[in-house]
């Protein structure tokens, strides 16, 4: 197959109007990229709010691999056609009721969080519910924490509506923007995690891969920072 029909072939691919995943089971809307000065694109969102671009090269790609000199041409040119879009939404904490060790019959989620590789920032970490349809879409969040970062160990407690199946999603916001950055071709340029802390091959986790139980009492679960 010649170079060109295999660029066509992937830019037709990319273009579609909604990828199914994306760096970390972080699917959700279908939304094209921001556009600023000169054409380049810009944040792509964030855990939890994460935009899916249109045509453009996106986390879940670059995670997949950039595998040939056509894949790289055809999403170049995808990104270069793709309408303004608006403004990615910054993270917003949403930490629900304090933690009371005292109290037997609340559920709670104690976080732990290693291998930031720096103390700038914050951490940003959302909770989702057990429901795959809308994973990682931030309208459907169950609590949302942003803390400073503490080395070694950040620390953060949730409560829970009830005993069942979550997920967590986090970053390392170190430029404290409200966003999670990515480079101009989608490459994540700020640390993140799942909780299972799963390998990452063609993108993000599936929601099977990240859910952990949780009953009335404390629930201790550590999530391990990555980087690209």
């Amino acid at each position: 197959m010649k170079v060109s029909e295999t660029r066509n072939r992937l830019c037709r691919k990319m273009t579609t109007s909604r990828m199914r995943e994306v760096f970390t089971g972080l699917e959700v809307h279908p939304r094209p990229p921001v556009h600023g000065a000169g054409g380049r694109a810009r944040k792509n969102g964030l855990v939890g709010d994460v935009l899916v671009m249109r045509g453009k090269l996106n986390a879940r790609a670059v995670l997949a691999g950039i595998w040939s000199l056509a894949a790289v041409a055809a999403l170049m040119t995808a990104a270069l056609v793709l309408p303004a879009a608006a403004r990615a939404e910054k993270a917003v904490a949403m930490p629900g009721p304090p933690c009371d060790p005292d109290d037997a019959a609340q559920v709670r989620l104690r976080l732990s969080v290693t291998g930031m590789h720096s103390g700038k920032g914050n951490v940003t970490i959302t909770i989702y519910p057990d429901d795959a349809d809308h994973f990682l879409d931030g309208a459907y969040k169950v609590a949302r924490q942003i803390l400073p970062v503490v080395l070694p160990v950040t620390e953060a407690c949730f409560v829970l509506p009830q005993a069942g199946h979550y997920a967590v999603a986090l970053f390392h916001d170190e430029n404290d923007n409200g966003h999670f950055d990515t480079t101009m071709l989608g490459i994540p340029a700020e640390g993140y995690g799942f909780s299972n802390n799963p390998t990452l091959y063609l993108g993000p986790p599936d929601l099977g891969k990240v859910r952990i139980p949780v009953q009335a009492g404390d629930n201790p679960v550590s999530v391990l920072m990555k980087y690209y």
